[in-house]
């Protein structure tokens, strides 16, 4: 089984990642950053290399990175024991406007059944302009990918829960925005794209940090891909 991390900088894919791989396989697809991976994309990609050879500024040389590796595939391990975790660049647009992401994913698919968590910065979910906008993006990326997707809310250790669950009412949600001004009259156009993610089937809180949250998460990655199992 691949599982995809995927998310916006600073959501903490790769601390999730490596806690998450501590008994099984972490692979880094981030070109741009060292890693102590047990397969590290670096070993064959290297984003200052890419920006030499093609004189390129760092999120250019990023993207023809994820273009690259897309088409590669000395880094798909072939370990079928083992659940291999795959850290991704914090740079949504690899799938959100280019095709690369989904790529990657269908070679993995190739080999092993496929699923991805997408992360959500709790520090960022105290407005709900913020939190629907990240949904949003979560959305579009799972249909793009079409795999099966748990979306994965990190960093709670740093907030105050009762600030997010209220959230998970999708009555309280649709009063929060009501009279609200036209930023989130905007936001209200977003709730739809709630259904599109795991969220309210499932919400799963998680601390890369502390490690809060972990039984759960096993849970929703191994539930995700059993034919009984629904998230709920």
């Amino acid at each position: 089984m691949f599982v995809v991390l995927i998310g916006p900088a600073a959501a903490s894919k790769t601390t999730l990642a490596r806690r998450l791989a501590k008994n099984d396989i972490l692979i880094n697809l981030d070109a741009a950053t060292p890693s102590h991976a047990d397969v590290d994309i670096r070993k064959w990609v290297r984003a200052e290399d890419i920006q030499k050879k093609y004189g390129l500024g760092i999120n250019g040389a990023l993207l023809k990175s994820m273009e690259i590796i897309a088409e590669m595939e000395e880094w798909i391990p072939e370990d079928a024991e083992r659940i291999k975790f795959v850290d991704t660049p914090g740079q949504l647009e690899v799938f959100l406007y280019h095709d690369m992401g989904r790529r990657v994913v269908e070679k993995l698919a190739a080999r092993d059944a496929v699923s991805s968590l997408f992360l959500v910065d709790a520090t960022e979910m105290m407005e709900v302009e913020n939190y629907l906008a990240m949904l949003a993006q979560n959305a579009m990326i799972n249909l793009k990918l079409g795999v099966p997707s748990v979306t994965v809310i990190n960093k709670v250790d740093a907030v105050d829960r009762e600030r997010i669950t209220r959230y998970f009412d999708m009555e309280n949600l649709l009063k929060m925005l009501k009279g609200g001004d036209a930023l989130v009259s905007l936001a209200s156009g977003l709730v739809d794209y709630v259904e599109y993610t795991s969220i309210y089937q499932r919400p799963i809180m998680v601390s890369a940090k502390t490690g809060e949250g972990m039984d759960d998460l096993y849970s929703a990655i191994y539930e995700v891909h059993c034919s009984c199992g629904d998230l709920s």
